[in-house]
């Protein structure tokens, strides 16, 4: 399959843009019907969609092109092309984070309930949009003969590696972890909705981050491409940060449920 899903004339359209344009319209829906489950405003939801997409995406292009400077550093042009690959959910994260920060001071809404609130679409967005980098053949693993292992033409096997045919399909392993945990916490917060103040408000969003975290701890073993950081594999550092501090910040709004009886 090539990376071209169509064109119209001069104009191309890659698989990568439009699996990523499936994802963020399936995030919507299901953030659409969260929404309504928790009976909060559609059109804040909307609003905040479409502030979210974009930051989303450039966070993620400039967290990628940051610690991946040396492969940009003499092609500058590549960097405005995201359909190439290289978009890190961990920029992606930061962004949207930041962005429904900002959103909930300026519009005076809770941040941590809005969160929770959009989570799911963003995890189960994440898991659909993993499968850009099947088409774009990147972000595998070692090599393996496992039965499910990934042919990668030879053009694209890294260097040392062009003698294997099958690689750890890593951004599957992503992908159905984060099914698996879209589907706990949609759960969790179906049961919060007919049964409120049982959990704190952020607890969805706080477990999204560690779960993820500990899933990709495990599956950047696998990987071939880990940007480094003085030896340590950088997404495991900011993994690892990222438990620890979601722990905190989870027992502490947890706390505050118990002490005050306000929660979800």
């Amino acid at each position: 399959m090539g990376k071209i899903a169509c064109s119209i004339g001069m104009l191309n359209f890659s698989w990568f843009g439009l699996i990523l344009s499936v994802a963020i319209i399936i995030a919507y829906l299901i953030n659409l019907y969260h929404i309504r489950l928790h009976k909060e405003n559609t059109d804040k939801l909307l609003e905040l969609t479409l502030y979210c997409i974009p930051m989303g995406i450039i966070a993620a292009r400039l967290y990628y092109v940051m610690v991946n400077w040396p492969l940009y550093a003499d092609a500058p042009n590549e960097i405005f092309q995201i359909w190439h690959g290289g978009l890190a959910i961990h920029g992606a994260l930061i962004g949207v984070t930041l962005t429904i920060l900002l959103y909930s001071k300026v519009n005076k809404i809770s941040f941590w309930r809005w969160a929770d609130l959009v989570v799911p679409g963003l995890i189960l967005g994440y898991a659909i949009g993993q499968w850009g980098n099947f088409i774009n053949q990147d972000a595998f693993g070692y090599p393996t003969d496992v039965v499910w292992g990934i042919y990668i033409d030879y053009v694209y096997r890294p260097i040392g590696y062009e003698q294997f045919d099958f690689f750890h399909p890593t951004f599957l392993y992503e992908s159905l972890w984060n099914l698996l945990i879209f589907i706990l916490l949609f759960a969790m917060s179906w049961i919060a909705a007919k049964k409120p103040n049982k959990i704190a408000s952020g607890s969805l969003f706080l477990l999204y981050i560690i779960f993820y975290s500990a899933g990709r701890v495990v599956t950047e073993e696998f990987r071939l491409d880990s940007e480094m950081l003085n030896g340590w594999r950088l997404a495991q550092i900011i993994s690892a940060i990222s438990i620890v501090l979601g722990g905190v910040l989870l027992f502490w709004r947890n706390k505050l449920t118990r002490n005050n009886g306000r929660g979800f």
